[in-house]
């Protein structure tokens, strides 16, 4: 019988959280689910809590990868089991090993994309302690036809789109599409690929989605700055060549100039510098100095990239 989701939970040393997250999955109202968890070779306890859960429902599968291979590649292993072994599912999700999810996270996205037909439905999420950065994209429903980049670029409150989580996407959308090996930042990445495929993407004003920021084994958490903005240059490339092919670079070269420069800005901002800019130049392909392309960016990019040339890379 077709289930409704398939949820893919990567796992990587969260054996503080990981009961949390797995409870609050189990615990939805809706129960026509699968639940692909896959620990990415562990040092912790965090296999045997999968082990012990597994046990106990029938709904938790459980793959173990022999070396670690980070969050995306690990993704991609449950991507790879769902369509290989045809697990028939009508949505994928995504949910975090360290995050959690309302009870009602399910049966309110899923109701909202097949009364809809969406490809992807997309709802706001809150981390679990103050960050600067607001993460409630919508306060009204919203749809996308045949233009679904377009949600990247019309919110400042862009991270729900970038993140992987936060949304189902249909299955079929996800056939051929999987995440780069970047350690940093491969959500982003996965997201350039996503929603310039997709046909419809729904917005809803809903919080379902609970972003824990307190692990200190989470990726994030432990990265560089300097793999950061490695990681961004590698998907900035990624996402340039991928456009070209899909014959939507001119339309949006510009836009996502002014996206990614001002996710740098927030991510690793000492990284915006004068030393840095050939490698931003050579990652876009163009020179952001250019007065056509300048002519072209919005006041706060031109700020930044103005204030690159005097800046001296901090550590």
């Amino acid at each position: 019988m077709k289930q409704k989701i398939a949820v893919i939970v990567p796992v990587y040393n969260a054996e503080k959280f990981l009961g949390r997250s797995l409870d609050s999955i189990l615990n939805q109202t809706m129960k026509d689910v699968v639940i692909i968890c896959v620990n990415d070779n562990s040092t912790d306890s965090s296999l045997e809590i999968l082990n012990e859960y597994s046990k106990k429902s029938d709904n938790i599968i459980v793959l173990n990868n022999e070396e670690n291979k980070g969050s995306g590649q690990t993704r991609n292993i449950a991507l790879d089991y769902i369509f290989d072994n045809n697990i028939d599912v009508e949505y994928i999700t995504m949910v975090d090993a360290d995050d959690r999810i309302e009870p009602n996270t399910f049966e309110k996205a899923y109701n909202e994309a097949s009364q809809s037909n969406a490809d992807i439905l997309n709802y706001n999420f809150l981390p679990s302690t103050y960050w600067e950065y607001k993460t409630e994209a919508t306060d009204d429903k919203k749809e996308y036809n045949g233009n679904c980049l377009d949600a990247l670029f019309e919110f400042q409150e862009f991270y729900t789109f970038v993140v992987c989580w936060s949304k189902l996407y249909k299955t079929e959308l996800l056939k051929d599409i999987r995440f780069s090996d970047s350690k940093f930042f491969e959500d982003g990445g996965f997201a350039y690929k996503v929603l310039p495929r997709a046909q419809k993407l729904v917005v809803i004003p809903d919080t379902l989605y609970e972003y824990n920021i307190e692990n200190p084994e989470s990726t994030c958490g432990k990265i560089t700055n300097e793999n950061r903005f490695q990681s961004i240059l590698y998907t900035i490339k990624e996402t340039i060549n991928d456009w070209n092919d899909l014959g939507i670079l001119d339309k949006y070269m510009y836009k996502y100039i002014d996206h990614i420069l001002l996710y740098t800005s927030l991510v690793c901002p000492d990284y915006l510098t004068n030393e840095n800019l050939e490698s931003i130049n050579d990652s876009l392909g163009l020179n952001v100095l250019d007065e056509e392309v300048l002519n072209n960016l919005n006041d706060n990019t031109k700020e930044l990239i103005s204030n690159m040339s005097s800046k001296s890379k901090q550590h």
